[in-house]
């Protein structure tokens, strides 16, 4: 309940059916809410949109693509470190995709969702002078509409959404980009060395001779820019698990192993 309350006026905000078209109206999207447990037994709630319906009319080839590094990119580059010696991190942005703005659309082609069932009575629950007076019935049961502000998870863009957010930001802080092949090299120069990341969405793997430069610039940085929702975290040390199935184990001077989950 407490998540979902939280995300009106961050994620989303209530919206009468009487301002809303016909046509955003049928395009209006169910909310879901998942729960999991996490390794150290505390439970995170997320409301995420329906995306599914919406692959009739969002270009999917365009609208709906972000780029991320190939295993070739990774494999080279994590050897390259190894060769000369530098000092790996890994990081994770918490709830990425709700940091990037949706943009904002003419009246007739907004975003929305429709919060149904059980969902309901939580954010009621919470401030019911507010939420009460949006809730309309709809074959039978109470449903609350709203307007979405971010990229939440489970929309089709939401992904390179962040992407060009992240692009953007990273260019800012002197990053240079291969027009050609986005994320295969990302580098820049910091105290006359070379610091190269490799990105799949959320899951950051920075490299530099120096250790400060990843700790004290650019996890610095990054908690600065995207820590609002929680802090970015980091993996520190020879051994990294990248993206829940690899390993790279940096133990062995000049050398990195690679491990594959099946």
């Amino acid at each position: 309940m407490e998540t979902l309350g939280y995300s009106f006026g961050q994620q989303y905000m209530l919206q009468k059916v009487a301002d809303m078209t016909a046509t955003e109206w049928k395009k209006a999207q169910q909310a879901l809410m998942f729960l999991t447990e996490k390794r150290d037994g505390t439970k995170k709630g997320r409301a995420v949109y329906n995306g599914v319906p919406t692959r009739e009319w969002v270009d999917r080839g365009e609208d709906a693509a972000s780029p991320t590094a190939y295993l070739e990119s990774q494999f080279l580059t994590a050897a390259i470190d190894a060769h000369e010696g530098c000092d790996v991190m890994v990081t994770d942005v918490p709830n990425a995709f709700i940091q990037a703005d949706l943009p904002e659309r003419e009246y007739g082609q907004r975003v929305f969702m429709k919060i149904t069932g059980v969902m309901v009575p939580m954010p009621t629950q919470l401030v019911p002078d507010v939420y009460e007076s949006f809730i309309v019935r709809e074959n039978g049961q109470e449903v609350i509409y709203v307007k979405v502000l971010k990229a939440i998870y489970g929309m089709l863009e939401a992904a390179p959404l962040w992407y060009k957010r992240f692009r953007k930001d990273l260019e800012s802080i002197g990053f240079k980009f291969n027009n050609y092949d986005s994320w295969r090299v990302v580098n820049r120069m910091v105290n006359g060395k070379q610091q190269t990341i490799r990105v799949h969405v959320d899951d950051v793997m920075s490299s530099h001779m120096y250790p400060k430069v990843n700790d004290k610039k650019f996890l610095k940085w990054m908690n600065k820019s995207y820590g609002k929702h929680g802090k970015v975290k980091a993996t520190r040390g020879k051994i990294h698990d990248y993206l829940g199935t690899m390993t790279y184990d940096f133990t062995e001077p000049g050398k990195v192993k690679i491990g594959m989950d099946d």
